[in-house]
C-alpha cells in the first residue's frame, strides 16, 4: 500500500466513478484501475461494489476512506506547518536577557507576538557570560544585554536606544527632596548599594569618579552582584543606586524611582546580540528584521560585540 494507491483510490471513493476520478487526475483509465486492484489484493478486501452509474464504497472501503481522509489532512496541515515555519509564522524564538533589558526587551517581544501570535516564544533571564554561552551553543536565538564599549566577540549586535544612568532611590534615602537632580555634593555620606566594582558596565565606576572628584569618598555600604539585588537592597531602604532609568519600569507599583545627578552624563545601551549563522529560522529572520530594521532605524552592524553587564 503506497501514497498513490490511496491518492487514488480517495478520488474513486469521492468521484464515486472510476473514469471520472482518472480525469480529475488527469491520467488515463487503467492505471487506476490497475492501482486498486492491487490494493484490494493486498489488504484482502473488496473496497468497492461496481455498477452501471459507477462505484460505491464497501463498509471496509468506507473504513479505509475516512483514515485516508484522516491521513491527507493532516499531511496537508504538515506541510503548511513547516511553509509557515519557513515563513516565520510558527517556530519557537529562545530569548535571553539581563535584568536591567526587561523592559526593552518586553515591548518589542509584545509587537512581536501580537504580530506573530502562533510563534512559540522561549525567554529565559541570567548573567551575560551564561547567556552568550547558551547563544553559542544554540540553545538560545538572541539576546539583549548592554553595552558601553566596543569589544569583539565574532558576533552581531544592534543598538536600541540610549538609557541613560541615574540615581535609583526610595524616598526617605532621596539626597534631594523635591529637587528634579541630584547634585554631586548632596551624596556624600549618602549610603550606596552599587554594583561590585568589577561589573563589567561600569556603572559604579562613573559615579564613583565623580564623587572623587567632587572632593570626597563615596559611602559604599553594599556591593551587590548583580541588578537585581541592587533594587532589593534600594526598596528595602539600605541607600541609593546608580542603574540605568528603564529599570524602574520593570516595578510598577513600587515606590522606587530615578534621579539624574547634576553633571554626570552617563549612559547605558541596550543591544540585541545574535549569532551570524545564515540558517536562522524563519522566525528568528523575522524577529531580528522588526528589532533592527522598524524599532531601530537601520540595519544590524556585523561583527561588532558588547561590554556585557552583571544582569
Amino acid at each position: 500500500m503506497n501514497f498513490r494507491q490511496l491518492e487514488y483510490f480517495v478520488a474513486v471513493a469521492e468521484a464515486r466513478s472510476i473514469s471520472r476520478a482518472a480525469r480529475e487526475l488527469h491520467i488515463a483509465q487503467p492505471p487506476v484501475s490497475r492501482q486498486l486492484a492491487l490494493l484490494e489484493d493486498e489488504l484482502g478486501v473488496c473496497l468497492f461494489l461496481r455498477h452501471n452509474k459507477g462505484v460505491e464504497l464497501t463498509e471496509a472501503g468506507q473504513r479505509l476512506y475516512a483514515q485516508s481522509r484522516r491521513m491527507f489532512q493532516e499531511l496537508r496541515a504538515m506541510a503548511d506547518s513547516v511553509r509557515d515555519v519557513e515563513a516565520g509564522l510558527r517556530g519557537q524564538l529562545r530569548v535571553g536577557m539581563v535584568y536591567s533589558d526587561i523592559q526593552a526587551a518586553m515591548d518589542r517581544l509584545k509587537e512581536y507576538h501580537e504580530r506573530f501570535p502562533q510563534v512559540e516564544l522561549y525567554v529565559r533571564l541570567g548573567s551575560p557570560d551564561d547567556l552568550l554561552d547558551d547563544l553559542s551553543r544554540g540553545k538560545l536565538h538572541v539576546l539583549f544585554l548592554r553595552g558601553q564599549s566596543e569589544r569583539a566577540y565574532g558576533l552581531r549586535e544592534h543598538v536600541l536606544g540610549e538609557d541613560p544612568l541615574e540615581l535609583v532611590m526610595c524616598p526617605e534615602r532621596d539626597p534631594a527632596p523635591g529637587a528634579e537632580a541630584v547634585p554631586i555634593q548632596a551624596l556624600e555620606g549618602v549610603p550606596m548599594c552599587l554594583l561590585r566594582s568589577d561589573d563589567l558596565w561600569g556603572y559604579s565606576s562613573d559615579l564613583l569618579g565623580a564623587c572623587q572628584r567632587a572632593g570626597f569618598t563615596p559611602n559604599v555600604v553594599c556591593q551587590c552582584y548583580d541588578t537585581p539585588m541592587a533594587m532589593q537592597m534600594v526598596q528595602a531602604g539600605f541607600g541609593v543606586s546608580f542603574l540605568p532609568r528603564s529599570i524602574v519600569a520593570a516595578h510598577p507599583g513600587s515606590p522606587i524611582y530615578t534621579k539624574p545627578v547634576l553633571g554626570l552624563d552617563a549612559k547605558s545601551y541596550p543591544i540585541l546580540v545574535w549569532s551570524g549563522d545564515p540558517y536562522q529560522s524563519g522566525c528568528v529572520k523575522r524577529f531580528l528584521s522588526l528589532a533592527c530594521q522598524e524599532w531601530g532605524g537601520g540595519s544590524a552592524p556585523d561583527g561588532r560585540g558588547s561590554e556585557e553587564d552583571s544582569g
